[in-house]
């Protein structure tokens, strides 16, 4: 099945743990290409996953959903989407799809025919102001699309780890948008897979051109050594992991980078113990032969100063 419609939200699951300027940056790289394929993007979803998830230094929900929220300021047409966190266990990608893409028709459909009030907070305003009910012949469908790295894309391959039948579905029926990182080649590995060929069609893939190879491990392990991650992460969600602890920042001695010991700072101003030692003693002119040719070898002119320096002292003892 060919996903002909224009409208697209995309939606991004992970850990996010945290959430990297890279996450964020995916979603702008997606919607510049697919506006220039002509498709409308009509929002972003992020949906990060249940704490059962199995993951070696996952935060709770409650601070990888505050951290997403901070992050999200700078990108407004993007929301989060907490209602994976909320259910009682672990829940399949496949499934996260089906609820938003009924979610999202349920929300359609309740404000094209003003019969039902459901929860609009996930959708941006401008795409529920312009759900026209006037209007018979505008097209109100809109397709939730996974948005993911090559490297989730490279994972349908792990034995055991995703059910045949749900990357089957997750590709005839929603789609993929594959942002590829360096390194990966996404088209070839659709090629060897027969699941992948089939619905081909549906998977857009996105060449990200700026190598940018951030990711939650390395901004964790940057949080724990008290290294800086500054550009790596948002300012304000790296004020939220200092301020609530989180990935080992609370074992740091200085929390700032930027505080130094004010004795410390008073060593580094310090002049240095060879400004005392060493001293300059005038030069006595007189006692520079000037009038020496210049067209003498080096050897030569020593001779010459010796011979005028003790001509001068036998005539000054003397005197």
């Amino acid at each position: 099945m060919f996903l002909d419609n224009k409208n697209i939200i995309l939606l991004s699951t992970g850990s996010f743990n945290p959430p990297t300027n890279m996450h964020l940056r995916m979603f702008e790289i997606a919607r510049d290409h697919l506006n220039r394929l002509g498709f409308t993007i009509c929002g972003g979803l992020i949906s990060p996953t249940h704490d059962s998830y199995k993951k070696k230094d996952l935060a709770p929900s409650l601070h990888r959903c505050a951290m997403i929220e901070q992050a999200l300021v700078a990108l407004p047409w993007v929301k989060l989407s907490d209602w994976e966190v909320k259910q009682n266990g672990w829940t399949r990608t496949r499934q996260v799809l089906q609820y938003h893409q009924n979610h999202l028709n349920m929300i359609i459909t309740s404000r094209l025919n003003g019969s039902i009030k459901v929860d609009t907070s996930l959708l941006p305003v401008q795409l529920i102001e312009n759900l026209n009910v006037s209007d018979s012949n505008q097209n109100t469908a809109v397709n939730v699309r996974l948005l993911c790295g090559a490297d989730l894309l490279e994972s349908f391959a792990v034995p055991g780890l995703w059910n045949d039948d749900d990357i089957e579905a997750i590709v005839r029926d929603y789609g993929l948008v594959v942002v590829s990182r360096s390194g990966s080649n996404p088209h070839k590995f659709i090629y060897e897979s027969n699941v992948l060929t089939k619905y081909m069609a549906n998977i857009i893939v996105v060449t990200e051109w700026i190598a940018n190879e951030v990711s939650s491990t390395k901004v964790r392990r940057a949080l724990s050594r008290n290294e800086s991650v500054k550009f790596l992460i948002s300012e304000l969600v790296e004020s939220y992991i200092k301020e609530h602890g989180l990935y080992e920042t609370l074992n740091h001695k200085y929390l700032n980078n930027d505080t130094f010991d004010v004795n410390l700072k008073s060593t580094f101003l310090l002049s240095s113990p060879s400004d005392n030692t060493i001293k300059i003693h005038p030069m006595d002119d007189k006692k520079l032969n000037i009038d020496e040719p210049d067209n003498l070898h080096c050897t030569e002119k020593r001779v010459t100063n010796c011979k005028n320096s003790k001509v001068k002292r036998k005539r000054k003892r003397y005197q």
